[in-house]
């Protein structure tokens, strides 16, 4: 028995099969999302689907994800779609799932997560509170129940120790066969925060620029995906663009656009060896402290350390 990730696993067709077989109503919503690869424009960048199996076996799952069916709201992550199936009932396999998404959340820092439910009496047996009545997007009335991540003591402890573990499998899973190459033009296999995110191509973008905008897509990849383009430095709009990480109040916009520039000038291999010789001569985290502010100046710098 163990939780394995759906969007990071090996055989989604099979675990989509089990999903189909799940007869109640948003199970069936849940798995014509994932048949569609529409969850995470739906539910955000971030969202996950852990399932709980046994063997080759579906046995509970559920969705963790930044948004959920009440929109607008402050409130996030959310915990949803929670279901086991009938002959497992009665083992707290929902817990399981439960502690998992709750685990993750700590290791995101979130102070707290939430649930939209009607179900009365069962989310309190794993330390959830009733905080109000809310309309979801069909504006039918649903409770919300939050569980606060924040209080210190060995219960968090244990979260912060497996949802390290957790979500550095889910990273590695998400990186494997990605293009390291971010859309904006900074290269992901270099990021200060890369080993928390599958990068911005992958199936688990957690870009900290990303996270703040709705559903954590930032618009670089946002205009990059609308145009049909491989990434910023496939458009001939590169050089004057200001939108998204090229905002001139950006305090990493020059570098940023630099790299793109030199992507579209000696292409993705060229780059990364760059990247990797700028690593061993220096001891930094962003770009901008070599590159400097200057798009041009930055664009000079990098073709002096070109291989």
């Amino acid at each position: 028995m163990e939780i394995v990730e759906f969007f990071t696993a090996e055989d989604q067709a099979h675990w989509l099969c089990e999903l189909a077989k799940c007869d109640w109503g948003a199970g069936k919503y849940l798995h014509q999302l994932l048949k569609e690869n529409t969850l995470k424009k739906k539910f955000g960048e971030t969202a996950l689907v852990p399932m709980l199996v046994d063997g080759r076996e579906l046995m509970a799952f559920c969705t963790f994800a930044p948004m959920d069916e009440i929109w607008p709201t402050e409130l996030s992550p959310w915990i949803g779609f929670v279901y086991t199936f009938p002959k497992y009932r009665g083992h707290h396999y929902a817990g399981r799932l439960l502690e998992y998404a709750e685990s993750i959340a700590t290791v995101m820092e979130r102070e707290a997560v939430y649930v939209s439910t009607d179900h009365v009496g069962l989310y309190e047996k794993y330390g959830y509170e009733f905080i109000r009545m809310d309309k979801n997007i069909s504006n039918e009335e649903t409770r919300v129940y939050r569980k606060v991540l924040t209080t210190e003591g060995p219960e968090k402890d244990r979260r912060y120790a497996n949802g390290g573990k957790w979500k550095a499998e889910i990273v590695k899973k998400a990186r494997k066969h990605t293009d390291m190459t971010a859309y904006c033009g900074f290269s992901c296999n270099h990021c200060f925060l890369g080993e928390w995110c599958g990068g911005c191509r992958s199936v688990f973008n957690c870009c900290s620029y990303g996270t703040l905008y709705e559903k954590g897509k930032c618009p670089n990849a946002e205009c990059c995906e609308q145009k049909g383009i491989d990434g910023c430095f496939a458009c001939g709009e590169l050089e004057s663009c200001t939108k998204g990480f090229y905002q001139p109040e950006n305090d990493g916009a020059g570098a940023c656009k630099a790299q793109a520039m030199f992507l579209k000038k000696y292409g993705k291999e060229a780059f990364f060896r760059v990247h990797d010789r700028l690593h061993e001569i220096y001891d930094f985290k962003k770009t901008q402290e070599i590159l400097g502010k200057s798009a041009e100046e930055g664009l000079q710098i990098l073709e002096r350390y070109r291989i």
